[in-house]
């Protein structure tokens, strides 16, 4: 006995979970010259028996499901020991799965958990009345606890694994639901950024379109005189002259109106495509910013701010104009809504250094600067001192997202003794 018990002990070490149940299986079924040999876990619920390893000439064959009714299990799964040497298929003539094996003997020991209910069970089964049912016993009882203490730590286990599955999952969901929370915020900040355009437009192109009909109407009333005149035959030739000089002008502050007009249209066209255009392209940094800030000036001149580029015109960057124009204009707009407050000249200045690989823009203001209160986490999602007058704080963490996921940069707060100073670091070219 000593020495088999040796056998399946050295066999079985440092085996876990499968590996063991396999190993020791087949260890046992070897020693005990069984038919077959397996070990199962019991659902009482459903009243069937799975098997986690079954062996059967010597051989890990493909695990089974069984219902214990009629079978000799059952007793088993009532905390009994069940040994039949012999005739087995008499005492259960209803247990056709042992019929149709051809099994002769059975004998069939409980599993434990920890809290002492049956969980399981070992069983041997043979074609032939069992020649030393005593040592199969034995060993069945000798090797139950460590073969229920596996069965109870494989399911626990398993229980921590799903566990963790799960709340990876829910993780997941939760970082899924964040992201289209965020893709919502940036979209509605890019309607948001492009009602503004039309807005400042709206309110540019009024001048001209307005003093460009103003023009219009004075020469269609000098032209109705020089017909009436013409018609009465009373049009002198200093009358023609007036009208003459006076529909030059007319004409001329027509086309300088309707010029602007078409500038500020076609200011707007970029300026709308640059805030839609998700896709890469290589753009002038100079022009893409007087594109940008075209549409704000309405803005700009309500509040009394001076705005200066210093942007060399041969800076060239390929990047994603939508993020960038949405970059930029956020952090001017930023700067128009919380930085001026008490300030007699407030100005803004964009200015941009050229690398051989980066490209720096800078966007500085003379206002009161970033509360020390939030400087820390300022790209932090709800940060704002100014959440009593509407803000909700996501402005800073969106433009975070948009420089440092789609356009592949860096941005910084610098110290400044004056006013605030947001430096993008970017690269010239975007690799795709």
């Amino acid at each position: 006995m000593e020495s088999i018990l040796k056998e399946i002990i050295e066999g079985v070490s440092n085996n876990y979970g499968k590996s063991f149940f396999d190993t020791i299986t087949l260890k046992m079924h070897q020693v005990i010259g069984a038919d077959y040999t397996f070990i199962a876990r019991l659902d009482i619920d459903a009243y069937v028996s799975r098997t986690i390893t079954l062996v059967a000439d010597g051989q890990v064959v493909d695990n089974i499901e069984y219902s214990l009714e009629y079978t000799p299990c059952a007793n088993v799964a009532d905390n009994s020991v069940c040994m039949y040497p012999e005739d087995i298929v008499r005492l259960f003539p209803q247990d056709d799965l042992l019929i149709e094996m051809g099994i002769e003997g059975y004998i069939g020991t409980p599993l434990h958990d920890a809290a002492g209910k049956v969980m399981g069970l070992t069983v041997a089964l043979y074609k032939k009345p069992i020649p030393n049912p005593k040592l199969v016993q034995t060993v069945f009882q000798i090797f139950s606890g460590r073969i229920a203490a596996e069965i109870d730590r494989m399911e626990y286990a398993e229980y921590l694994e799903d566990k963790v599955s799960k709340r990876t999952q829910h993780l997941e969901d939760a970082m899924k639901t964040l992201q289209d929370t965020q893709d919502q915020l940036v979209q509605q900040e890019k309607l948001a950024s492009l009602g503004g355009v039309v807005a400042g437009v709206a309110h540019e192109i009024n001048t001209p379109l307005g003093i460009s009909k103003t023009a219009n109407s004075f020469y269609k009333e000098l032209l109705l005189k020089v017909i009436k005149s013409f018609k009465e035959q009373t049009l002198t030739a200093k009358q023609m002259d007036d009208f003459l000089v006076r529909s030059l002008e007319a004409v001329e502050t027509n086309e300088t109106n309707l010029e602007r007009a078409i500038d500020l249209v076609q200011n707007f066209k970029f300026a709308a495509v640059d805030r839609i255009d998700s896709s890469l392209h290589e753009h002038n940094l100079l022009t893409f910013v007087q594109h940008l800030v075209a549409p704000l000036n309405a803005e700009f001149a309500r509040n009394h701010i001076e705005l200066t580029i210093n942007i060399d015109e041969h800076v060239l960057i390929q990047t994603y104009g939508s993020e960038l124009s949405q970059t930029i204009n956020n952090l001017i707009m930023n700067a128009c809504v919380h930085a001026f407050n008490g300030i007699d000249a407030p100005c803004i200045t964009i200015s941009s250094q050229c690398y051989e690989d980066k490209i720096i823009i800078d966007i500085a203001d003379n206002g009161v600067g970033v509360d020390e209160s939030i400087r820390a986490n300022v790209y932090e999602p709800f940060v704002t001192t100014k959440r009593n007058e509407g803000s909700t704080g996501l402005g800073m963490n969106i433009v975070h997202n948009l420089v440092t996921g789609k356009l592949a940069g860096s941005i910084e707060l610098l110290p400044t003794e004056i006013g605030t100073c947001w430096r993008l670091t970017l690269p010239a070219q975007i690799k795709v």
